[in-house]
């Protein structure tokens, strides 16, 4: 009886072994499907890095104006610089003080280098590919022209992220995005208004909606771009922070003397 609980023990083993091995394949092969999707639509957006765009460094001016009852109060900060290089086809990006900017504490210096950081891929976009390479993705489609993308990142069930990508099928871009989190904003929803440069897609305006503390906020970014040895580049941002309908706070970023490689 040891011998056949052995045989069936073996058996068993297999069936599971099989079992295992499809439901892996099977994931990969999803896998390689969104990898596909997300190739198809970088392929229609424009990426200055996908031109031929190796290095770039900037002067970056930026300022706050933040609104309190009848009363705006304009904050002119300090100057920065914003460089990026390609280093192994991923195009790495970092905020440093701009050399005659005035001194201010360290302590200053890191918060707002750590509040730009947010900003680094409004000035040059990650590619889809880069920015969801840790995600596990499902394809929905319920629509004919759009196909539903839901990525989830594979981090820790209380520190969860995922997007749902709303995808037009005829134009290849994304519409909206619904992006949630465990911490607040819990929810937020994104749209996307876009213009072409090169025959490619570039984002011109987008609409954030989100909720902190059950209060409705509304944030509106937009984008202006200008061209530069040949490639197309955002020099101007323009960001509106509406809170319960009324304006909080607006914030501008400015690249300027832009250097190449």
């Amino acid at each position: 009886s040891s011998m056949f609980c052995l045989y069936r023990s073996k058996i068993i083993l297999a069936v599971f072994v099989i079992i295992v091995t499809n439901l892996f394949s099977s994931e990969s092969s999803a896998q390689s499907k969104v990898q596909k999707l997300l190739n198809k639509l970088d392929k229609h957006y424009y990426y200055p890095q996908n031109k031929g765009l190796k290095r770039i460094s900037s002067r970056l001016v930026w300022q706050q104006e933040n609104f309190q009852s009848e009363n705006m109060f304009t904050i002119k900060k300090p100057e920065f610089s914003f460089k990026g290089e390609l280093e192994d086809g991923v195009f790495v990006k970092k905020i440093k003080i701009f050399n005659n900017s005035k001194k201010l504490t360290n302590k200053e210096n890191l918060e707002d280098i750590k509040f730009l950081n947010n900003y680094l891929d409004v000035f040059i976009p990650k590619t889809l590919r880069e920015k969801f390479l840790s995600f596990k993705g499902t394809i929905n489609s319920n629509k004919r022209k759009e196909i539903v993308l839901l990525l989830k990142s594979r981090e820790t069930k209380d520190n969860y992220l995922d997007y749902k990508l709303f995808i037009d099928t005829e134009n290849w871009r994304i519409l909206k995005i619904i992006f949630r989190q465990g911490r607040e904003p819990e929810k937020v929803v994104g749209k996307f208004f876009y213009t072409q440069k090169d025959g490619k897609w570039v984002v011109e305006e987008t609409v954030s909606v989100f909720k902190i503390n059950d209060q409705k906020y509304i944030e509106k970014t937009k984008y202006k771009y200008k061209s530069l040895e040949s490639f197309w580049l955002v020099y101007d941002v323009d960001q509106t922070v509406m809170k319960e309908g009324s304006k909080i706070l607006t914030y501008n970023f400015t690249l300027k003397d832009y250097k190449l490689d």
